[in-house]
C-alpha cells in the first residue's frame, strides 16, 4: 500500500507542476498591426490685419509729409516775398524742396503700398479710405515712375514765381506795386485813367503766357503717368466728379445764378456809369470798371454811411486779424499756429484732410482745411 500510495500521490502532482510552470512561462509578443498617426496639420496663419497695417504706414506717411511740405513751403515763401533781380538762388532751393517732396509723396512704394492697401476698402474704417485716397491723389501730381517729368515740371513752377513774383508794373512812367493798382482802381473815377490802370496790372501776360503754355502741357502729362485724361480731370476728382460732370454743374450753376448776375451786372453799369461820368451806358460791364483786377470783389462800389470797417479793425492792432484767423482755424479743431511749420501740422492726428494747395502762377492763396 505505501508504495502504490506513493506512486499515485507522484503521478497525480506531475501534471499540476507542469501546468503552474507552464503558466510562469513569459509569452512571446506577437506582432500587431498598426496604423500610423496622421501628420499634425500646421495651424493656419492669421489672416492679414489691413485696418492695423493702414494705421501704421499713414502714421509713418503723416509725420514725412509733414516734414517734406514744412520744408517746401518754407522756401515757397521765401521765392514769393524775396525777390532779388537776378538772384537764382530762391528758385534753385524752391525747386530742390519741392521735388524733395515730389520724391517722398509720388514714390513707386508709397504708391504700391496705397493701391495695396485700397484694395481691401471693406476691411479699413471710413476715415483710412479718405486719407489714402487723399495720399494717393497727392501721388498723381509727382509721380516718380515718371520723375524726369516731374522735376521738370517743378522747374518750369519754380520759374513761372519768379517771373510773377519778380516782375515789375509802371504806371504814369513809374514802377508800382499790385497795392497800388489795386487802390488805384478803387478810387479813380476818370475812365481813361481807369483804362490805363487795368492795362497795367496785365502787363504780366506777355511774361507769363510761354511759361504757362509749358506748365500746361507739363502738368497734363504727369497727371497721365497715374491714369487722369489731363490736369483738369484730375482736379475734378478731387470733388469726386469727372471732367464731364464738373462741366455740367458749373453750366448748371451758370444757369440758375444768370437771373440775380443780370439784375447785379445791370445794376453795376448805371451805378459805375453814373459815378465815371459817362453818359451813354454799355451793354456790358467793361472789364476796366470794376474795383479790382480779377472782377472779383465789388466791395467798395457801395459805401454804407456809419461803418467803416478799415477804421474799426485798425483800432484793434496789426496782431488781431491774424489771431481772428487764428481762432477760426481753432474752431476746426486745429492747434495754435504759433510756430513756423505749415498749416497742416495743426490740424488733429487723423483727421480727414482735403487737399492743401500752395500758391502757384495765377493764384494768390493757400488752402488748407481740417475736416470737424
Amino acid at each position: 500500500m505505501k508504495t502504490r500510495y506513493s506512486k499515485f500521490r507522484f503521478a497525480q502532482s506531475w501534471p499540476v507542476l507542469a501546468a503552474v510552470l507552464t503558466a510562469c512561462a513569459p509569452t512571446a509578443k506577437v506582432p500587431v498591426a498598426t496604423t500610423p498617426a496622421p501628420p499634425a496639420t500646421p495651424a493656419s496663419p492669421a489672416p492679414p490685419d489691413y485696418r492695423a497695417q493702414a494705421e501704421s504706414f499713414l502714421t509713418q506717411y503723416t509725420a514725412e509729409y509733414v516734414r517734406r511740405y514744412t520744408e517746401a513751403s518754407e522756401a515757397e515763401w521765401t521765392s514769393n516775398t524775396h525777390i532779388v533781380p537776378g538772384d537764382t538762388t530762391n528758385a534753385g532751393r524752391t525747386a530742390r524742396a519741392n521735388e524733395r517732396m515730389a520724391a517722398f509723396a509720388g514714390s513707386a512704394e508709397n504708391i504700391a503700398r496705397l493701391r495695396e492697401l485700397l484694395g481691401h476698402k471693406d476691411q479699413l474704417t471710413p476715415l483710412q479710405v479718405k486719407q489714402l485716397e487723399t495720399a494717393l491723389y497727392n501721388a498723381a501730381n509727382s509721380p516718380q515712375t515718371v520723375a524726369p517729368l516731374v522735376k521738370r515740371r517743378i522747374k518750369a513752377e519754380a520759374a513761372q514765381t519768379e517771373k510773377l513774383y519778380g516782375f515789375t508794373y509802371t504806371y504814369a512812367g513809374k514802377p508800382v506795386t499790385t497795392n497800388d493798382l489795386d487802390a488805384l482802381l478803387r478810387t479813380e473815377t476818370n475812365p481813361q485813367k481807369r483804362q490805363q490802370i487795368w492795362e497795367a496790372s496785365k502787363a504780366i501776360g506777355p511774361t507769363l503766357k510761354p511759361g504757362l503754355l509749358t506748365l500746361r502741357d507739363l502738368r497734363n502729362q504727369t497727371v497721365q503717368a497715374l491714369g487722369y485724361p489731363d490736369f483738369f480731370s484730375y482736379q475734378a476728382s478731387d470733388y469726386g466728379l469727372s471732367r464731364e460732370e464738373m462741366m455740367a454743374l458749373v453750366r448748371k450753376l451758370n444757369d440758375e445764378l444768370r437771373p440775380l448776375y443780370r439784375e447785379l451786372h445791370t445794376y453795376a453799369r448805371y451805378e459805375l456809369a453814373k459815378r465815371y461820368h459817362v453818359k451813354q451806358v454799355p451793354d456790358y460791364l467793361p472789364a476796366q470798371w470794376l474795383p479790382n483786377r480779377w472782377g472779383q470783389d465789388w466791395g467798395s462800389m457801395v459805401t454804407v454811411k456809419g461803418i467803416n470797417l478799415d477804421a474799426a479793425i485798425s483800432k484793434k492792432g496789426q496782431e488781431w486779424p491774424v489771431k481772428q484767423a487764428e481762432r477760426f482755424y481753432q474752431s476746426l479743431l486745429c492747434r495754435l499756429l504759433s510756430t513756423r511749420k505749415a498749416a497742416f501740422t495743426h490740424c488733429p492726428p487723423r483727421l480727414p484732410t482735403r487737399r492743401i494747395t500752395t500758391p502757384r502762377p495765377g493764384t494768390s492763396t493757400s488752402t488748407t482745411t481740417c475736416a470737424a
